[in-house]
């Protein structure tokens, strides 16, 4: 079971946007974004100190032991963990909209008005952050709403807007879930897992080998629910459950799709990802019972995080 996210960005990340989930920008999800509650229009915008940049009421330190930031202007891809590892978060070239994605638990789409000069490959920032090995997800994000008030003199507010998003919905001839048997441990986040055991509400996304030229995924989960699904497909784009099912399930689903050589030939990347739009879907009905058709957008009202103000980083 894997116990962190390992993130990616590279040129071809568009295709691995979807491949990864509509989620983890081709990464391993051990836990989706969790949409945050709806919000009025027109919210107050927020002074730049922490304490009004949303931080949650949880006990536990708030900061980083220690962290470095160091703008990176090399203009590559960049690769980090989406939860800290043994007290220890790195990121090489994160970009400003990962950081308020983390730091805010909601999906890429649900951020807007970053200025021009954060967008884009040549700003991004390498970081390296210092904690608590038993941090939690919770105390995780309030620490990271720290540094960008502190360090990036962050402020933002809250509304919600229509936004594009996917949803789930039952397929024709009805649901096909497995009822939870129980086989799963409540653990933190940050807590190490042996691998015969398993997160109790997580739902991951592993990657097998490689077999017969075929790249194959498998988002596994164990007493889950379809809204714990949706979240878990939720961080590049918002994923809403429409199938009106509750209770806790039991759910793998595996999905293979054939290993293609490079083509910058834009219509052949069309079809390349309506390819695997297609497969993703039919892989969640047959073994489901869930449509989750990512060629199909619907526009939902969504809380968005709302950028008004942000600085570089001052220097360590």
């Amino acid at each position: 079971m894997m116990n962190r996210i390992a993130d990616r960005l590279d040129s071809g990340r568009k295709i691995l946007h979807i491949a990864a989930s509509t989620v983890a920008l081709a990464g391993i999800i051990a836990v989706g974004v969790v949409p945050a509650p709806r919000l009025l229009r027109g919210a107050v915008p927020q002074s730049v100190s922490a304490a009004r940049n949303g931080l949650q009421d949880e006990s536990g330190p708030r900061s980083f032991d220690v962290v470095s930031v160091v703008v990176d202007h090399e203009g590559t891809g960049g690769a980090g963990d989406g939860f800290p590892k043994n007290g220890t978060w790195r990121w090489k070239r994160i970009p400003l909209s990962f950081l308020i994605r983390y730091a805010y638990d909601v999906s890429l789409k649900q951020i807007a008005d970053i200025p021009n000069s954060f967008q884009g490959p040549e700003t991004a920032f390498d970081i390296v952050a210092k904690m608590p090995a038993d941090v939690t997800k919770g105390q995780f994000r309030m620490m990271l709403q720290s540094l960008l008030a502190d360090r990036f003199k962050f402020v933002m507010h809250r509304e919600t807007r229509d936004v594009p998003v996917n949803t789930i919905e039952v397929a024709k001839g009805g649901p096909k879930l497995q009822p939870a048997t129980g086989q799963c441990v409540q653990a933190q986040q940050s807590a190490t897992l042996p691998p015969d055991q398993h997160r109790c509400g997580e739902v991951a996304l592993h990657f097998p080998p490689m077999q017969n030229g075929v790249n194959r995924q498998q988002y596994f989960g164990r007493s889950v629910s379809v809204g714990d699904l949706a979240a878990a497909l939720s961080a590049n784009g918002p994923v809403i459950d429409d199938t009106g099912i509750k209770g806790l399930y039991d759910i793998d689903v595996n999905i293979e799709m054939p290993l293609l050589p490079p083509s910058n030939d834009p219509d052949e990347k069309s079809n390349r990802e309506f390819d695997y739009q297609r497969i993703f879907n039919a892989a969640f009905e047959k073994q489901l019972g869930l449509s989750i058709d990512l060629r199909k957008l619907k526009k939902r009202p969504v809380p968005v995080i709302v950028v008004d103000h942000v600085e570089l980083p001052t220097p360590n």
